[in-house]
């Protein structure tokens, strides 16, 4: 391939990397976009769905028309939790304006779409509120298998915090109830024994809490406990705020029940009509209405008073007549919705089934086309960084080939060099020696011959001997500086004299001529080799100088 071949592919390379790179930086600006509109939305349906909740008394049917065109939105884009969210504000909205079949509705539809996530404090608020409506219509079993459920799923997240075990002790109480009024008085006290009592719901003063309070109150004048009775409500009546309307119909309530239990008729009937009158102002619930109006009827019957008991007799008869109707309309419209409701779910469900499949082929397009966008970007740098390798490599291994030969000349040059110093090293050590021989001769020559004159030469030579040795040694160590290194870092325990006779060994010299060169005894020469041969541990077979050589 010749380098303008090379060239051409490259220029091809980049141009193609290029090209994959505007793609790709494309349908990212557009999915980006794309969630920032898709952000915005949810941002606008929120704060309105938040505004519509705090505006459903003040404002219901504007708040109601909001929740529906926001739930239209979160139903598009598959938002189970906003579809929760809107669809049991909208039930409560039609509970509260009568319209019971419609809020019905929409908490079986709440329900469906709950039933597909895993959110068991959805599925409880469900139950719990369809569980009270079909209360309103006397549907014993219905509510209580509703609130059954809603416990179930109560106990499911109890232990995730302290909110969640207010809610388990909201499914206690209102079975409590469902049971008290059923008569199953034993069971209503076990459910109430159930509740959970944190130390962070009694600090905040729960308003569930204080319900439980008041339902054991209850449940102490049916079984005849008054004195625990007395203690409970008057201890709900110090603590009751002054807005607290509602807790205070039911407090005047009971202590008209427990009053009447106590057969003290004149402070029984100042509780209940203390209970009616809040309640004709706040214009209250007609059942709750027609209870105390019954009881105030019996309680001036035992009195003698037959007019007045006449007289809310008449007026109790009146709302029950209206109650009657209202719910007979209301149940006749239950049972339309109930006829409707499998099909309505069919169709939803079909309906779903289509979308979640449009969104799974679309999801599907774009994880192709993210696919196939990240494989030629992915090959666009591959193909770069080969071509970028390749050059680094072939310029690698020439410049390797040049430093090896380089490296393999200069060594060859340094081993030359070393095996010239040693030869010239030994030629020098081996004057030495013939050196020495000579001197000692003529100093044994002039011993005999002059005494006098010996001592003061053969102290003179002495001294050049050892200057010699030191000049033959620093010599030695300039040519084999490794060898020393080596020696030291394997074998540290060597002392400098034993250094000195490793390096003669290593120059191979005899013990006689390794003594004559340290002026030393051949006798001392053996015992220093005997010496280093333990130091280096070497055993008896072992070769002391093909171990210092090859060192």
């Amino acid at each position: 391939m010749n380098y303008k071949t090379q060239q051409t592919l490259n220029i091809k390379q980049i141009l193609v990397i290029f090209f994959t790179l505007f793609l790709f930086s494309n349908s990212i600006e557009a999915q980006k976009k794309e969630n920032k509109i898709k952000s915005d939305s949810i941002n606008y349906y929120t704060n309105k769905v938040s505004v519509a909740i705090k505006q459903s008394k003040q404002f219901p049917w504007k708040s109601y028309r909001e929740l529906k065109s926001s739930l239209h939105f979160f139903k598009k884009i598959g938002n189970q939790k906003k579809i929760f969210q809107c669809l049991t504000n909208m039930s409560d909205i039609k509970k509260s304006s009568g319209k019971l079949g419609q809020a019905f509705d929409h908490l079986w539809e709440a329900l469906y779409f709950v039933k597909q996530t895993n959110k068991s404090s959805n599925k409880a608020t469900i139950h719990r509120k369809l569980s009270a409506l079909y209360d309103t219509f006397n549907k014993g079993e219905e509510s209580l298998y509703h609130l059954e459920r809603a416990l179930h799923f109560s106990k499911e997240i109890m232990f995730e915090n302290d909110q969640n075990a207010q809610q388990l002790n909201s499914n206690y109480l209102n079975l409590a109830i469902r049971q008290r009024k059923s008569g199953n008085f034993r069971k209503a006290q076990r459910y109430l024994d159930s509740c959970v009592v944190t130390e962070k719901l009694v600090k905040n003063n729960s308003y569930i809490l204080s319900n439980i309070e008041l339902e054991r109150s209850f449940l102490m004048i049916e079984s005849g406990n008054l004195k625990k009775a007395y203690e409970l409500l008057y201890n709900s009546k110090a603590k009751v705020k002054q807005n607290e309307l509602g807790k205070k119909i039911r407090i005047y309530q009971y202590l008209g029940e427990l009053k009447s239990a106590d057969k003290q008729l004149d402070s029984s009937i100042y509780y209940f009509e203390q209970s009616l009158n809040l309640m004709d102002s706040l214009n209250l619930t007609k059942a709750n209405t027609s209870y105390v109006l019954s009881r105030l009827s019996k309680a001036y019957i035992k009195k003698n008073k037959t007019k007045k008991a006449y007289n809310y007799l008449i007026r109790k008869n009146s709302i029950t007549d209206s109650i009657m109707k209202h719910k007979n309309n209301a149940f006749s419209e239950l049972i339309e919705i109930k006829n409707t409701h499998l099909e309505s779910l069919l169709e939803k469900e079909n309906l779903l089934n289509e979308q979640n499949l449009v969104i799974k082929e679309s999801k599907e397009t774009q994880l192709r086309l993210k696919i196939i966008l990240g494989f030629v970007l992915i090959l666009g740098i591959i193909l770069f960084w080969v071509s970028r390798i390749r050059l680094k490599l072939k310029k690698s291994l020439i410049d390797k080939a040049e430093t090896e030969l380089k490296s393999k000349q200069e060594k060859e040059k340094g081993e030359e060099a070393i095996k010239l110093k040693s030869k010239e090293l030994t030629s020098y050590a081996l004057q030495l020696i013939d050196k020495d021989s000579a001197i000692d001769e003529l100093l044994r020559i002039l011993k005999e011959k002059s005494p006098s004159s010996y001592k003061s030469l053969n102290s003179k030579y002495k001294k050049g001997a050892k200057d010699l040795w030191d000049e033959f040694n620093l010599r030695f160590t300039e040519v084999n500086s490794d060898f020393y290194n080596r020696l030291k870092l394997k074998h540290p325990n060597l002392t400098v004299t034993e250094q000195k006779h490793s390096a003669l060994i290593k120059l191979k010299f005899s013990t006689k001529e390794m003594a004559r060169i340290l002026n030393i005894e051949p006798h001392s020469v053996n015992i220093s080799r005997s010496r280093i041969r333990k130091k280096l541990g070497l055993e008896r077979s072992d070769s002391l100088e093909d171990y210092i050589t090859n060192l």
